[in-house]
């Protein structure tokens, strides 16, 4: 059986237009890749995001290229839309590790689709995601466990409910008048903000109800506000079911809005139950446990076995 060894050298391509979800965890496989400090990284970036400008611009030590040119690694790390950049230079003979991080990489009415025919190791943020490309994915497709960092805010449950609605603003709102009509004290974020006062209005509500889309790879505001809110009240997204749980402070519901209200008004029962405390507990550690350290030893043990062939 013949030794493993680390690539030397990989490429990676971010077009950073704004800050997204996506963006920071293909940030935190570049962090992972230098902790094995034998392997030297090349990083392009096509474009600056006004926030979080500097969610590229601080990795050390690596190389930041002004041109993109991906012919010198031994292994070529790719997310969403990068393959367009990639694929002008595409080299049978070079390794290449395919980030996928939805549903919709499935689909073949998405531009997406059309990558899974190119050979790779393919890393899943979920086993719905990889459930869902494996019919069609030319190569190894391996679940790694999301890692997310929480960080454990204290604040005085000063909100009845928090709605982040940056995905569905318009049903956000919605679900916003309704509550204010049961004299409920709510706060509403309908766009794009920091993560930070995402956590903080998470941590000052006694219920959150963040809406995604209706399909998603993985859908970390569900783990957040099982850790930072009394109960997290989340419309199913498929991917999300993989942390549901009838124990935890957590439940999940149809993606409308009777079926939104519905669940509210239970969760605000559970809020009152004598086994909140012991509800809160679980969900605290089934959110704790989507972990960066574990993800990392996974994706470098990953990494060992990349440079043998993608293709079936």
């Amino acid at each position: 059986m013949s030794k493993k060894f680390y690539p030397k050298r990989i490429s990676f391509f971010r077009d950073y237009q704004g800050y997204t979800g996506g963006h920071q965890k293909v940030h935190d496989y570049i962090e992972h890749t230098l902790s094995a400090s034998v392997i030297e990284v090349d990083l392009y970036l096509s474009a600056k995001s006004r926030t979080r400008p500097d969610l590229f611009s601080n990795f050390s030590p690596s190389v930041y290229q002004s041109i993109y040119d991906p012919t010198k690694a031994e292994l070529v790390f790719l997310a969403g839309m990068d393959w367009h950049s990639y694929l002008p230079f595409y080299d049978e003979a070079q390794s290449r590790i395919n980030l996928i991080q939805h549903v919709r990489h499935a689909d073949p009415s998405q531009p997406l689709f059309e990558f899974l025919q190119y050979p790779a190791t393919r890393i899943c943020v979920s086993e719905a995601v990889r459930q869902a490309i494996l019919p069609y994915a030319n190569g190894r497709c391996i679940t790694i466990k999301m890692g997310h960092v929480i960080p454990k805010l204290k604040r005085k449950k000063c909100y009845d409910l928090y709605i982040l609605a940056n995905k569905r603003p318009a049903l956000g709102q919605r679900l916003f008048e309704w509550a204010q009509k049961q004299n409920w004290k709510v706060k509403l974020h309908a766009s794009n903000v920091a993560p930070l006062d995402v956590y903080q209005a998470m941590a000052s509500s006694r219920i959150s109800l963040p809406l995604p889309n209706k399909t998603e790879g993985f859908y970390l505001p569900g783990i957040e506000a099982m850790s930072l809110s009394d109960w997290a009240v989340v419309p199913d997204c498929v991917a999300n079911r993989e942390y549901e749980s009838i124990w935890a402070n957590i439940t999940l519901c149809e993606p409308d809005f009777e079926s939104c209200c519905h669940a509210i008004t239970k969760a605000a029962q559970r809020v009152g139950s004598p086994l909140l405390q012991l509800n809160k507990w679980i969900g605290k550690q089934k959110a704790y446990s989507y972990s960066l350290a574990k993800e990392r030893a996974h994706y470098l043990n990953v990494l060992k076995g990349a440079r043998e062939t993608n293709s079936r």
